[in-house]
């Protein structure tokens, strides 16, 4: 079996105005597998779960990002052992597919990912983006992640997080600590610090400091990207300097073996935004609802929003 399947050949090229989407979509949905079974009468990961309306999570995320980069520049992670769920949802939306041999938490994925982008498109701009978040309207989002990428296209050395306005000081996100306007573009702003599930109180004192709450979508040139990972995780990247030039090669399975036996898991937020923050610029959404949908209690709490929406305009489609 390979890692990494291709519905169509990678394209090599050097062009600095291609735009990537890197999907991740290995989670094991831990926290809503008792709400999942609840709904459809079986466990599974979150993000294969049509939670609204009919198509699931990952469906809905790589449409929208089917809008800012072409399936054939998509690539979607996910755990090897859920590919009889993603095959059928994945086709026509991302045309590379990652099966991790295991599970080594959202650095090492997005890094391996990454490294595979790195060999065919080494000057991209990539889109790294969640695969369970709801966001609405979808035309207003998609176009601030566009503005997201041009950013990062022009300022090519920083990574840009989309920030969310925090409507209460939830533990279990993350804080983008917002420093100083960058002078190019004013509505970019320099990050002087970012905190990964700060407890409550902690939350409501960033929150009163102006901080935002980070959404994980992250536009970064492949350069930019990397030296963020060879600050925060030089060992990684070290190995995976390495593994590059063995992408699309009969060594790569073995290549990727090693790196997921040799290597402990690496959290992207806590282990990598929180080392580097001087590598980060941000932009906050406008307009947009954005609900990380880890917890039970917030899709229902989206759901019960637009029943009631629905119910004061009945003549709005949903």
């Amino acid at each position: 079996m390979s890692y990494l399947v291709s519905a169509s050949a990678p394209v090599h090229d050097t062009a600095a105005d291609l735009r990537w989407t890197l999907a991740l979509a290995g989670g094991d949905g831990v926290r809503l597998a008792e709400y999942v079974e609840h709904r459809f009468g079986q466990r599974m990961p979150k993000q294969y779960c049509a939670l609204l309306g009919k198509r699931s999570m990952l469906e809905h995320t790589l449409d929208r990002m089917r809008e800012l980069a072409p399936a054939a520049r998509a690539l979607t992670v996910i755990a090897a052992h859920h590919e009889r769920l993603a095959t059928p949802q994945l086709a026509g939306l991302s045309d590379h597919v990652f099966a991790q041999p295991g599970s080594r938490d959202t650095g090492v994925a997005i890094y391996v990912a990454l490294a595979m982008i790195k060999r065919w498109t080494p000057n991209a701009v990539v889109t790294i983006t969640p695969t369970d978040h709801y966001v609405a309207p979808a035309e207003r989002y998609i176009a601030q992640v566009a503005c997201a990428q041009a950013i990062a296209a022009r300022l090519r050395e920083k990574v840009i997080l989309l920030g969310a306005t925090p409507t209460e000081p939830d533990p279990e996100l993350g804080y983008l600590v917002l420093g100083p306007a960058i002078s190019e573009i004013p509505t970019v702003h320099a990050v002087s610090g970012f905190v990964e599930k700060p407890t409550a109180a902690d939350a409501a004192t960033l929150i009163a400091q102006g901080a935002l709450w980070n959404t994980m979508v992250t536009c970064g040139t492949v350069d930019a990207l990397w030296e963020l990972g060879r600050e925060a995780e030089p060992q990684l990247v070290d190995i995976l300097d390495s593994f590059v030039p063995l992408v699309g090669t009969e060594d790569e399975d073995d290549a990727l073996d090693y790196i997921y036996r040799a290597y402990l898991p690496v959290n992207f937020s806590r282990s990598m935004l929180e080392r580097a923050p001087g590598r980060l610029a941000a932009i906050e959404m406008t307009g947009v609802e954005w609900s990380d949908w880890g917890k039970p209690e917030r899709i229902e709490a989206v759901l019960a929003h637009r029943r009631t929406s629905r119910a004061l305009a009945p003549g709005v489609a949903s």
